[in-house]
């Protein structure tokens, strides 16, 4: 690399006694910066002649972060606890009973079951233990009222006692049935109105309970959706490192080429010719301007 130069060449006159000057330059790299883009230049060779293929280049190590210790401890939790209550069994056997009975577990169904006797029964003055013990506790306060009214009286056992007594506790029995009656209508009613509604609290029941039946395997997707993302990243490692390697030779040459480009057009050379002044008008004063008010006459 040399540094810039002009040369002057004098190839005689033409007819009008003018000069051609020929002007050559050299645009060569500024002299203080040739020795460092030789040094770049020759760093560049040695380098790729080091690692040509670039395969040196190519870090092909694992990127992927793996499993923690804590979350495969995690994930191992959790799998044992989906398998231990899947299949029928823990867990899952509850909601399937809840979905076999309609959406109730079993002391819901034993309330649905008592419900839809009552809903279903048909009155029985007999059927209710409870009541009949309060009917004779009550015929015999009547009674032993109508009694003792009557010995005090000093009718005991008179024909007039027996009509009081048994108009009595005939009417008090007959009271006493007809609000039963009226009691057992109302509870019938309520319990078919209450019937009715635990059958739709079972049918949404039903809608909870089969969720619950798939938290198991939901819990299961899950830890399979990281093992997939975990094997997608290791997969896409496994093709960065492969594409890097294919790439690599090609990013060598693409450096080397770039450099000897930059540097091919550091160099290169210009030619210009010119016309010189006339020696005989310039021996006569007139310059180069004289050649313009002259230059017709030559």
């Amino acid at each position: 690399m040399e540094a810039a130069k002009t040369s002057r060449d004098i190839r005689g006159s033409d007819m009008s006694g003018s000069s051609k000057t020929t002007t050559t330059a050299s645009n060569a790299p500024w002299a203080a910066a040739q020795p460092a883009l030789k040094t770049g230049l020759k760093a560049a060779e040695d380098a790729f002649k080091a690692d040509p293929t670039g395969a040196k280049s190519v870090y092909t190590g694992s990127t992927v972060t793996p499993w923690s210790q804590n979350t495969q401890n995690a994930m191992g939790m959790i799998s044992n606890a989906a398998n231990a209550n899947s299949s029928g069994a823990g867990i899952s056997g509850q909601f399937q009973d809840v979905i076999n009975n309609g959406g109730f577990t079993a002391p819901q169904m034993d309330a649905v079951n008592n419900t839809r006797a009552i809903a279903n029964s048909s009155f029985d003055i007999n059927a209710n233990p409870a009541f009949q013990q309060v009917l004779r506790q009550a015929q015999d306060s009547a009674r032993d009222a109508v009694n003792l009214n009557a010995g005090g009286a000093g009718r005991y056992g008179s024909g007039i006692h027996q009509d009081t007594l048994g108009s009595t506790i005939g009417d008090l029995t007959s009271r006493m049935v007809g609000q039963e009656y009226s009691d057992w209508q109302n509870r019938r009613d309520a319990a078919n109105t209450s019937l009715f509604n635990m059958g739709n609290s079972g049918f949404q029941n039903l809608g909870s309970a089969y969720e619950g039946l798939k938290l198991p395997a939901t819990d299961l997707m899950q830890l399979g959706a990281m093992d997939e993302d975990l094997a997608t990243r290791m997969k896409n490692d496994e093709l960065r490192i492969f594409n890097d390697t294919n790439n690599a030779p090609w990013n060598q040459i693409s450096k080397l080429n770039a450099i000897a480009s930059g540097a091919g057009q550091l160099g290169g050379t210009t030619t210009q010719t010119q016309p010189g002044q006339n020696p005989f008008l310039t021996a006569l004063g007139y310059g180069t301007t004289g050649l313009g008010l002259l230059g017709g006459l030559f």
